[in-house]
């Protein structure tokens, strides 16, 4: 009786026990069920709920929810790239702007660089190329202030204090081609620049005491097509009293020298007589070998304008070229 009784306490107990059990297991699930529900949207959802409103990237915080557990799990790799995709979908305007503004300064520098090689690019030389269209000497008072090209011969030639002058005729009328020292010394066709001679000149067209002339900027602007040179008549210096205002040439040997203020006077004689040569600084500077000048008994060849000055006969240069020392 005693075993029995000790069984059925036994038995009592463990039903105590199992019920015990089963009612802590029943009513335990419940309390933590409901506790993480409750938790977890009271919580996260009304924030992330408030959270995009305020910004458009914060709409990618709703992401991290899935990342917790995309976190824990490696796949979610694949969920953000999903998530990725939507969200450049939203904020594509974004990219897109960025996109646009790389875009526009490219084209803007593309433009400015086509803007300055436009100015830079041949624009000048053809207004320069399409003024040279050479025009007739009695057509010069219908260009004046314009720069044009002429051509004709060398009648006449002559020297100032600043430059040359040549007189050309292309048989429509006359003009004088001025030059500028510095403009005389860099043509290169200048020994050949002389009476008798072609040339094609640009210029720009001035008047002066009542002459239509062209004036070259550059030593470049002449060019000789047909060479002058020794000219006048060769004439014996006896001779030369019946020759008053006529150009002439004469061949001799330098007697003496007399400084003459912004001149020499140079005493040039032959077999019938002797004669000054006045040589004006501006010419004496430019004559090839002018060194030579200075010594008694240089035999030279000069072309000239005889002229009567102060009841003595003179003989004048008017280029450098006029005057050649012989060897």
């Amino acid at each position: 009786m005693k075993r029995i009784a000790k069984k059925l306490v036994f038995v009592s107990i463990f039903v105590v026990l199992i019920t015990l059990i089963v009612g802590c297991a029943s009513t335990t699930p419940p309390p933590t069920t409901p506790t993480p529900q409750a938790a977890i949207p009271a919580t996260k959802l009304p924030t992330q709920t408030e959270t995009p409103a305020l910004s458009t990237v914060e709409v990618a915080v709703p992401t991290p929810t899935f990342t917790p557990t995309q976190t824990a799990t490696p796949p979610p790799t694949t969920t953000p790239t999903a998530t990725a995709t939507a969200t450049p979908t939203d904020s594509p305007t974004e990219t897109a702007a960025p996109i646009t503004e790389t875009v526009e300064p490219t084209t803007v520098s593309l433009i400015e660089e086509t803007a300055v090689s436009t100015p830079i690019s041949p624009a000048v030389p053809p207004p320069s190329s399409a003024n040279p269209s050479t025009i007739i000497l009695a057509d010069l008072p219908n260009h004046a202030g314009e720069e044009v090209t002429v051509s004709g011969q060398v009648v006449a030639a002559a020297s100032f204090s600043k430059g040359f002058k040549f007189t050309l005729d292309d048989g429509t009328g006359r003009a004088d081609l001025l030059l500028w020292h510095n403009v005389y010394d860099e043509a290169w066709d200048a020994p050949q620049l002389n009476i008798g001679a072609t040339v094609q000149a640009t210029g720009k067209v001035g008047q002066f005491d009542g002459a239509w002339q062209v004036e070259p900027d550059f030593g470049g602007d002449v060019k000789v097509t047909t060479a002058g040179g020794s000219f006048a008549p060769a004439r014996p210096v006896g001779e030369l009293g019946s020759h008053v205002g006529e150009l002439a040439q004469i061949s001799g040997t330098i007697l003496r020298l007399e400084g003459a203020g912004s001149g020499i006077k140079i005493f040039v004689g032959d077999d019938t007589g002797e004669v000054v040569v006045f040589v004006w600084r501006t010419i004496l500077d430019r004559i090839p070998n002018n060194v030579a000048l200075g010594e008694e008994g240089t035999r030279v060849k000069i072309n000239g304008r005889v002229e009567n000055y102060r009841s003595n006969l003179e003989l004048m240069p008017s280029l450098p070229y006029d005057v050649e020392v012989l060897p």
